[in-house]
């Protein structure tokens, strides 16, 4: 693949990687989407409960977790072709197996497979692959890989509401595994093995220790742990409190459509942000709006007000997932971002678990989600507070890191 400057002074290859990224991510993020609107009539099939349908997730997601360090210590190792590539295959093999199932016992399978193969296809390999490719427009590049994320899954809950209601859950499950299995194809066809690997220069990895004593990095872990919780609970359980409030399954899907999808403008323009002023600065505003569409979710009920909520809400959502990868290289380099990435991913998806798990448990006693929406109100306000010290710690300046 040719390496000759192109506009915006990036290479070919940079923008095919971000291509390649972009439907990764993608990828990563449909599966939980399109489950979340197969959920009802699964369980409704199966006749489990909230709580059991959240306990197998919950188990996919400790997987993951566990798996997150090391996909980014192997991803600086051994590139996000090999990342990429193995995760998509995996997953689309453990998807296949869930159209398959008839058991409690089949769906515990495929979760404790399908964690550690999300892992693999996730943000981590994704980041670190256009981190490493760009030069000039890392933080544009970073919010377009979240951006193009969201055009392509704003219609995801459409597409799987119709395909259910034509054919079944089964198929819709299937459908995903196929997207998978293509998507491996597809990174094994453009991607170098080199792509996205740590540079080779012993001297330089002297110099860059992992942080773990930084109170820097305790301050982004802190705000991402609640930044994930909130965002990732409202994605798996928001069309079903949509359909709970009387909704049409399909206003639900086009609601949760709207959100998705206006982050595709969300997280280049916050990369943008970022560019200009600081990660850290951006990221201010990307919470308080986080913090901001928790606290009227649960006060709002008209559909032109549902509309605008999801339009400010997407943005924000949109731009804080997208300015994990940015804050962290401006606090402490790109030359180990994906062992970095790895470690704060650990935090932030074990987060994600237990607030899943915990917001099908407040479903299940009150029989409303309102208890969980109202907690996490006062959750993402008091993030405002690592938020505004990471800001005001500042940063030094730091040259891009090949």
């Amino acid at each position: 693949m040719s390496t000759r400057r192109q506009p915006f002074g990036e290479s070919w290859r940079a923008w095919a990687g971000l291509a390649v990224g972009v439907l990764a991510v993608s990828a990563h993020s449909a599966s939980s989407v399109n489950l979340s609107v197969l959920m009802k009539t699964i369980l409704g099939e199966f006749g489990w409960s909230r709580s059991e349908w959240a306990a197998a997730t919950t188990v996919r997601l400790i997987a993951l977790v566990l798996a997150m360090p090391l996909v980014g210590r192997a991803t600086d190792r051994w590139g996000a072709r090999t990342m990429l590539g193995f995760g998509a295959g995996v997953v689309g093999l453990a998807l296949g197996g869930m159209a398959l199932m008839h058991s409690w016992t089949t769906l515990m399978a495929v979760s404790v497979v399908m964690g550690p193969a999300q892992a693999c296809v996730g943000s981590v390999a994704a980041s670190a692959l256009v981190l490493r490719l760009f030069r000039r427009h890392r933080a544009l590049a970073i919010g377009m890989l979240n951006g193009g994320d969201n055009v392509l899954n704003a219609g995801v809950p459409h597409a799987s509401a119709r395909v259910l209601d034509a054919f079944g859950w089964r198929l819709a499950v299937a459908g995903m595994a196929g997207v998978y299995l293509l998507l491996a194809l597809l990174i094994r066809g453009v991607l170098a093995e080199s792509d996205g690997r740590a540079a080779r220069h012993p001297e330089r990895r002297a110099t860059a220790p992992l942080p773990w004593r930084d109170p820097r990095w305790w301050a982004i872990v802190a705000t991402y742990v609640a930044i994930y919780a909130w965002v990732t609970s409202l994605q798996l359980h928001f069309h079903a409190y949509q359909t709970d409030l009387g909704r049409s399954p399909l206003l639900a899907a086009d609601l949760l459509s709207t959100q998705i999808l206006v982050g595709a403008l969300g997280a280049p323009l916050f990369g943008l942000v970022a560019e200009r002023t600081s990660a850290r600065f951006a990221l201010v505003l990307a919470t308080a709006g986080l913090a901001a569409g928790a606290g009227t979710l649960w006060n709002i009920e008209a559909p032109w007000a549902l509309r605008a909520w999801a339009i400010g809400y997407g943005l924000a959502n949109s731009g804080a997932v997208a300015l994990l990868a940015l804050v962290l290289e401006e606090c402490f380099g790109a030359a180990r971002i994906g062992s970095l990435l790895g470690g704060a991913m650990f935090f932030c998806m074990g987060s994600t678990l237990l607030a899943n798990q915990w917001t099908a448990g407040v479903f299940d006693y009150y029989g409303s989600y309102r208890v969980a929406w109202q907690t996490y109100t006062v959750l993402m306000t008091l993030t405002l507070v690592p938020v505004a010290w990471l800001w005001r710690r500042g940063a030094p300046a730091l040259a891009p890191q090949p």
